[in-house]
């Protein structure tokens, strides 16, 4: 795995940066959640971070075509209000892929929930063309 990360102390930087290029294979999901460690990220928002980089991840791994020794980009941005997150798997040129009638999978399907659980949990979501990304709003940490 390649990984690249800038960012400082929370009271001298409010932003951090995570950006890895990792192998399009399932052995590189571990190592992908765990990457989210080296940000400040409270862990309220943590946990659902890695559970949608994983959907994410392993959606690039399943459908995306690419061989296990081609890899995927994931960029992480935690300025203390929003984490971003993109997951690129296709070149700049590539049209972006349709997301097409209900992301929910019928009842009973043991595959294809994960957009549906990117939609359920993330603050905001989409595609750009190149991949898909999510926010998580920092605010979703704070408890009353």
């Amino acid at each position: 795995m390649l990984m690249e990360a800038n960012g400082a102390s929370s009271e001298t930087w409010s932003r951090q940066r995570l950006d890895l290029h990792v192998r399009a294979s399932s052995k590189s999901l571990h190592e992908v959640r765990g990457s989210l460690a080296s940000l400040t990220i409270p862990p309220e928002l943590l946990d659902d971070a890695r559970v949608l980089l994983s959907e994410l991840v392993g959606n690039s791994i399943r459908h995306s075509g690419l061989q296990a020794d081609e890899y995927v980009h994931i960029t992480a941005e935690w300025s203390e209000a929003r984490l971003r997150i993109a997951v690129h798997d296709r070149p700049r040129s590539a049209a972006p892929p349709p997301v097409a009638g209900s992301i929910r999978p019928r009842p009973g399907a043991e595959s294809g929930w994960g957009l549906f659980i990117v939609d359920r949990l993330a603050s905001r979501w989409g595609t750009d063309g190149t991949g898909y990304w999510f926010e998580l709003d920092g605010d979703r940490a704070i408890r009353p």
